[in-house]
This record gives C-alpha cells, sequence and structure tokens, in this order.
C-alpha cells in the first residue's frame, strides 16, 4: 500500500514537472501597429545599383542596414533611373512592391502583390501619379490572415528627383496600416 502511494506521488511529481508554466507558452507575433518607413538613396553610376532593407526589430524600432552597392545589367541604362519600394513578411516573402522607371521624358511603373490561391491576397487598390516623377501604390489584403480586408493597407511611394546640376536622388517610402515583428523593406535605386 505505502509502495504503491509512493509511486502515485512520483508519477503525479513527474506530470507537474512535465507540464510547462502557463506563461512559457509561445506567445503570438508581436504586432507593431501602423508605420511609416522613408528613405532616399543617392543614384550610382550607371550600370550599378543601391539597395538598402530596413528591418522591423523585436521591440517595433527600425533598423536600417547598411547600402549595399551592386553591378546590375539590363534594369536601367540609357537615362532611365529605376526605384523600387518592396515589403517582405517575417518569411521573406514578398507581400507589396512599386517599381518606377522614369527618364526625361516619361515615367512608368509597375506594382507586384503576393497572390493566395484562392482568389485571395493582396491586391492593388490604385497607383497614383503627381506631376513629375512621383508614383503612389496603395495595396489592400483580404485573405487567410485577414477575411474583413479591414487590417492590412500598404501605400507606397517613389520618386527620382534630378537637381540642375545633373545630380539625382531615388526617394522612397512605405506607411502599414499593421506591422509585425520580422516585416522588412527593401528599396533600391539604379542608372
Amino acid at each position: 500500500m505505502r509502495a504503491a502511494g509512493v509511486a502515485a506521488l512520483a508519477v503525479a511529481g513527474l506530470v507537474g514537472v512535465a507540464a510547462p508554466p502557463a506563461s512559457a507558452a509561445p506567445a503570438a507575433p508581436r504586432e507593431c501597429g501602423q508605420l511609416r518607413i522613408t528613405d532616399s538613396l543617392p543614384v550610382p553610376a550607371q550600370g550599378q545599383e543601391v539597395r538598402r532593407r530596413v528591418v522591423v526589430d523585436g521591440q517595433c524600432r527600425l533598423t536600417y542596414e547598411s547600402v549595399q552597392v551592386s553591378r546590375v545589367s539590363g534594369v536601367a541604362g540609357g537615362g532611365t533611373y529605376r526605384t523600387s519600394s518592396d515589403m517582405y513578411d517575417c518569411c521573406n516573402i514578398l507581400m507589396t512592391s512599386l517599381t518606377t522607371r522614369t527618364d526625361e521624358h516619361s515615367s512608368t511603373y509597375d506594382t507586384h502583390v503576393n497572390r493566395e490561391p484562392w482568389d485571395a491576397g493582396w491586391t492593388v487598390e490604385k497607383v497614383s501619379r503627381s506631376a513629375g516623377e512621383s508614383t503612389r501604390a496603395e495595396f489592400s489584403y483580404r485573405g487567410i490572415f485577414d477575411p474583413t480586408g479591414r487590417w492590412y493597407h500598404n501605400t507606397h511611394d517613389t520618386s527620382v528627383t534630378i537637381a540642375a546640376d545633373g545630380t539625382a536622388t531615388c526617394r522612397q517610402s512605405v506607411t502599414l496600416r499593421h506591422t509585425f515583428i520580422g516585416w522588412h523593406w527593401e528599396h533600391s535605386c539604379s542608372f
């Protein structure tokens, strides 16, 4: 009888030790609220691209990584400036993107959205252009992470400013209605 009681207590003790406390349960990804990220990059020499990544860290702060310079072929050229604004989630999936190409005569743009297989995901709501070199694209999301379509909304702005002395600057920004840690923004400029 005594041995059975000790065995029962030992099993109860093991069960109690094996179960983690409620506070040790994994936390849900941290939501950081609305966030606006802005930056500018100098236009590099022809045939080169400058790119920077900005990460939303674990404290919902922005970490600006160093500017990377690389050689590119076929991206721009012949007096065409190219600027891009790309928003990625924490799994490195490109959610929304705006790319603008500008030369002395015209400006064109491309957008990209990540769609889900059941006719859901990110959608381009509208693209507007101002006089000059500025383009704005607004994106909404309705899908597995938000069936209402009211939670996520990304707005990308890109522009190229060409000064009288011929130097140029690419300016990009993204405004996110809701943001999570680990999301990151990449923007670039090439000539």
